[in-house]
């Protein structure tokens, strides 16, 4: 209720809605968008690895015995074309580097 005893309409609750979620949009991003950011590229990371890892004789880096990466081809097919144009693509060497501005 309102201070004149009055329902809210429901413009006036959508509105409340949507500057609730902007402003819970803007705290994520101040405080939690790169926790996320950066767990997201680990997690890239450690899938890229494990692909490399199992599947390597494909671009030509036999680590595993093949009856391992047999039994997991299944569930890695559809990944394949994707992880190898991500791996063999040709790279800056400072790519990888992160530039922070704060330790300028």
């Amino acid at each position: 209720m309102t201070a004149g005893g009055e329902q809210p309409t429901a413009g006036a609750r959508s509105r409340l809605r949507s500057l609730r979620a902007s402003v819970g949009q803007f705290l994520y991003g101040m405080t939690g968008y790169e926790f996320a950011q950066q767990a997201n590229h680990m997690r890239h990371e450690a899938g890229t690895l494990l692909l490399l890892m199992t599947f390597g004789d494909m671009i030509g880096l036999p680590v595993m015995p093949p009856y391992y990466a047999l039994r997991l081809l299944p569930f890695i097919t559809p990944e394949i074309a994707t992880w190898k144009r991500q791996v063999l693509r040709e790279r800056h060497p400072l790519e990888k580097e992160e530039f922070d501005l704060i330790e300028m």
